[in-house]
């Protein structure tokens, strides 16, 4: 009889009596119980569709908003931070005020920002544009710290020669030598070092007359320098002696430099092995080469040797 008389006022059950809360809420809250945390909320967001006027329909946006919350702190700890990102930015849709302003919170934590930042460069299939972005994570105190260090070591052998090979290569994209001495430096050779090395030896031989041309430069600048500076204790040690500054500058060059040309002549000298020199720099297509070239340069006309000799490093 019972039965029968629930038929009879079927329309009246929405507002409650023998319907019971909509099935969804039932099936959310057991995968709850089950930790389904992600599999609850989407259960939580159909209970409104099934019950708009039940007392659970309520409820559930904040229910919701709370299994993707907890969800997300649950892939946090899986180190799964760009999923735990996205359960963040849709719990938004369900979230109060104060629960809003939790997430927001959340959203801009170190550890959750550090860990996409990882994960975005290890899906990168440029490996050394990961490499780049992967240096942030590594340098932080985060748990994305440790993943991104352990990815680092692990893809450092196969990046260096793809370096190599992007350096030594018609491009020069970064270093040919400073590269490969990286390269070479490990441990154990990593899978293709040897034409890594071919590259390397390639790249070695094409400069190698320019490399040798360059040397002659620093020898040039090395005497000029000595020159420069046995010109100035001249015109020091006849300051006593000739007072005018023209006539000793005169006697100084006539001393020193013993060439035959006027000031003017030799400047337009100095230009030119200058431009020669720079011309032959661009040629190596390496930075830290023309670097070193340039520093030797440089220390050849303040020393009046080539600092590289000093330090015994020619060969």
């Amino acid at each position: 009889m019972l039965v029968r008389t629930c038929l009879l006022v079927l329309p009246l059950l929405a507002l409650g009596g023998c319907s019971g809360p909509p099935p969804s809420f039932k099936e959310a809250e057991n995968l709850e119980a089950q930790a389904n945390f992600e599999e609850a909320a989407q259960k939580f967001e159909l209970v409104c569709a099934e019950g708009p006027t039940s007392p659970e329909c309520q409820q559930s946006s904040a229910r919701a908003a709370g299994a993707l919350v907890t969800a997300a702190t649950k892939a946090v700890e899986k180190n799964e931070f760009g999923k735990a990102e996205r359960l963040l930015v849709r719990a938004l849709v369900f979230a109060d005020e104060p629960t809003t302003k939790d997430i927001e919170a959340r959203l801009g934590k170190e550890d959750l920002t550090e860990g996409v930042r990882f994960e975005q460069a290890a899906a990168d299939t440029d490996k050394a544009r990961a490499f780049e972005a992967m240096n942030t994570p590594a340098a932080g105190s985060t748990p994305a710290a440790a993943l991104a260090k352990a990815w680092i070591e692990k893809e450092r052998p196969g990046l260096l020669v793809a370096q190599v090979k992007a350096a030594c290569g018609p491009e020069h994209q970064g270093s040919c030598a400073d590269t490969f001495a990286k390269l070479s430096a490990l441990p154990a050779q990593p899978p293709g070092f040897d034409e890594a090395k071919a590259a390397h030896d390639a790249e070695q031989k094409r400069t190698e007359k320019a490399r040798a041309e360059l040397d002659r430069f620093i020898a040039v600048f090395a005497q000029r320098g000595k020159k420069d500076l046995s010109f100035n204790l001249c015109l020091a040690e006849k300051a006593s002696e000739i007072e005018a500054e023209f006539q000793r500058i005169r006697a100084c060059e006539e001393d020193i430099y013993a060439d035959g040309k006027s000031s003017y002549e030799r400047f337009d000298a100095r230009q030119t092995e200058d431009s020669l020199f720079r011309r032959r720099l661009v040629t190596l297509g390496d930075p830290v080469a023309i670097a070193a070239y340039e520093a030797r340069q440089k220390g050849a006309l303040a020393t009046g040797e080539d600092p590289k000799k000093a330090a015994g490093g020619a060969k």
